[in-house]
């Protein structure tokens, strides 16, 4: 999609009066055929979930914009990244939609039973969405659900920003993000290939717990609320596995480490291209393009997820962008250019690829820690992340 024609996503409310962890039975759907995929007793294009918008009982007329949610189905079909958002107003996630149809695929397609959870036997239904992922982008905190809620806008409610407290009328409603969010672009820079879903289950409970510690005992809301919701992922799976074995020193924590420097990684990303993509859009192409290894970047569209390595490079000898940089960062431009790229060698060393190959000890483990945390100094993600809430003004 263009800048004028922003893409169209979806967001709908799971109602616990059905069943109390829908989520849960989707995922459980999602991760048993991600798992006969692993291990060779499925394709990877069955590995999906159906969800269903279910009509309610006391409504029998057709909703007033279902023609605009099935227009979406197009926008599937050109290859658009297309979002299903789902909430119970104390979570949120985000689905990969591969396909929407008004068909009553429980009734006319039987062998699709496999990839829905059996609680919509019996329910009518306006429409189902085929899934491809899902992700976790808030877990058990209203608040936080709220205020990511609000970076959607509602195209039926005047674009108004999505508020509970009006608007959720004839779900799933309609929704666009000026930041243009692909949540589901760089699986294999962020997952090693596997899906989100996967990757969200892995000890899960304690996550969940730390990222409330992080934000109030740590981090602070600001920061926290203004993470990528990728970044608060990589860091409460790190810190939880760092809390747990950091009494064993034989135990090595190079996956711990790995999740932490994709953290930096992620917000460095963050903070340099979207407000670069603003400044050079309307740019000659030439004043855009810059190369980064084999590939050539246009900084004036949407970038791709790019590595430490390749951030540190532009950032330390990439001339082309060191004017555009200091016009779009304006009050960060001296601390990227010249501290950062340092800051980000012994970082550098353990994102990259061969590092995998090598054990991190504790010891080693426990400065990474403290130099992106912050623990008795300012950590490297709170100036990263403030750079990132300056150039948003």
């Amino acid at each position: 999609m263009d800048e004028v024609t922003p893409a169209r996503h979806l967001l709908s409310v799971w109602n616990p009066s059905y069943v109390d962890d829908a989520m849960d039975r989707h995922l459980e759907v999602l991760l048993r055929w991600a798992n006969a995929r692993r291990h060779g007793r499925s394709e990877e294009d069955e590995v999906y979930v159906w969800w269903a918008k279910l009509r309610s009982p006391n409504r029998q007329a057709p909703l007033p914009h279902a023609a605009d949610v099935l227009a979406i189905a197009d926008q599937v079909a050109s290859g658009v990244e297309t979002h299903l958002y789902l909430t119970d107003y104390s979570s949120l996630y985000v689905a990969h939609v591969v396909e929407i149809t008004a068909d009553d695929v429980l009734q006319e397609f039987p062998d699709e039973r496999d990839h829905m959870p059996g609680y919509y036997d019996g329910h009518e239904t306006d429409f189902w969405f085929r899934i491809w992922d899902i992700r976790r982008l808030v877990a058990a905190d209203p608040p936080a659900t709220i205020e990511e809620l609000k970076r959607l806008r509602n195209v039926r409610y005047h674009d108004r920003p999505v508020s509970l407290y009006g608007g959720i009328v004839d779900l799933p409603l309609i929704v666009t993000r000026s930041d243009g969010a692909r949540w589901f672009a760089d699986i294999g820079a962020l997952t090693e290939g596997r899906r989100w879903a996967e990757r969200d289950a892995e000890l899960k409970g304690e996550t969940e717990r730390l990222s409330a510690e992080l934000r109030d005992n740590l981090l602070g809301h600001e920061i926290w609320d203004a993470l990528e919701p990728s970044s608060r992922t990589f860091l409460t799976t790190a810190e939880a596995v760092f809390r747990a074995r950091r009494g064993d020193p034989g135990f090595d924590f190079s996956g711990s480490a790995l999740e932490m420097t994709k953290a930096v990684e992620t917000e460095l990303n963050a903070l340099l291209f979207p407000p670069l993509r603003r400044l050079l859009a309307r740019a000659p192409v030439t004043d855009r393009e810059v190369w980064a290894g084999a590939s050539l970047l246009d900084l004036g569209s949407s970038v791709p997820h790019q590595t430490l390595g390749t951030l540190r490079h532009l950032l330390k000898d990439e001339e082309k962008i060191r004017q555009p940089l200091r016009s779009a960062l304006s009050h960060d431009w001296r601390w990227l250019e010249g501290e950062l790229p340092a800051q980000l060698e012994p970082i550098l060393d353990l994102r990259n690829p061969a590092a995998h190959e090598r054990a991190v000890g504790r010891e080693e483990m426990g400065r990474l820690r403290q130099s992106v945390l912050g623990i008795g100094c300012e950590g490297l993600l709170v100036r990263i992340v403030r750079a990132k809430l300056r150039s948003r003004g």
